[in-house]
């Protein structure tokens, strides 16, 4: 009987024994910020892929991060933040990967590690009473245009303005903190355009019916190219970069994403289909 007994406890203490996060889809990464916790850090301004509502994150960005955290089994912790301490907060360890609507760009390539999860793109808002229509970017020459200072738009519209536009034709640039304030100042006619995520624009257009799309998604030109959105990661942060990109691949696979994408209108961002 003693021997019986002793053979039921040793058959049991595999399972005693197997790692918590045995039953999760995606192992947990190594090194994390905060123990159990999967710490994202974004600027919470720019619906619908982050921002904050009645108190709470919400939005795209928010509900795949929360979707990335369960893969792992781990506690979302959402942390808003200025866009500017994005990446010095991500260098000094604060968050294990940030996302905000961040351009993949080859610069950035060189200091950060990204996971690709939708397509980007920009797009010009106007008032609807100004009548404005654009075809792409080259016809902002002599037009003043607010964008948000720093960001991979900033650039783009600055790369225009540096070799497309004539002496006499430059475009007004107008910077501001973020996506919101820049409509803002649209409406208040202090720019006659808006240079915004695609996604966002779409967002505002809807909410608001004294605004317009002013052009098509912009694409294609080297100043203005249609790029990827990734979720930033510390250079090097293999465990962590794998662990991401794992969860996106089971998140696409069981459907989740499609479901994430659809709650808020954004199909068109799928990242697995050809950016055009």
């Amino acid at each position: 009987m003693m021997r019986w007994t002793l053979g039921l406890v040793l058959l049991a203490l595999p399972a005693l024994t197997a790692p918590a996060w045995a039953d999760c889809a995606v192992k947990p990464p190594a090194g994390l910020v905060s123990q159990g916790s999967l710490t994202v850090g974004s600027n919470m301004s720019t619906p619908p892929q982050m921002y904050i509502d009645k108190g709470q994150p919400a939005g795209f960005e928010i509900d795949l991060a929360r979707a990335i955290a369960g893969t792992m089994c781990l506690k979302p912790q959402l942390v808003n933040i200025a866009f500017g301490g994005l990446f010095p907060g991500l260098v000094a360890r604060k968050f294990d990967y940030i996302t905000s609507g961040l351009g993949i760009t080859p610069q950035r390539e060189q200091v950060f590690d990204f996971v690709p999860y939708l397509a980007g793109g920009i797009q010009l808002v106007v008032r609807k009473d100004s009548g404005l229509k654009f075809k792409d970017e080259t016809q902002l020459c002599g037009h003043s245009v607010a964008t948000i200072s720093g960001t991979t738009q900033a650039k783009a519209i600055e790369r225009v303005n540096q070799t497309l536009c004539k002496s006499g034709q430059k475009i007004d640039l107008k910077y501001f903190p973020s996506f919101n304030d820049a409509v803002m100042q649209l409406r208040k006619k202090s720019a006659d355009v808006a240079f915004v995520d695609w996604s966002f624009a779409a967002y505002v257009t809807n909410l608001m019916p004294e605004l317009a799309l002013g052009s098509p998604i912009i694409s294609g030109r080297p100043e203005v190219p249609r790029n990827k959105l990734g979720m930033a990661i510390r250079k090097g942060d293999k465990p962590m970069h794998d662990a991401v990109s794992a969860a996106m691949a089971v998140l696409q696979k069981n459907g989740e994403y499609d479901k994430i994408l659809a709650k808020w209108h954004l199909e068109n961002g799928d990242i697995r289909k050809p950016i055009r």
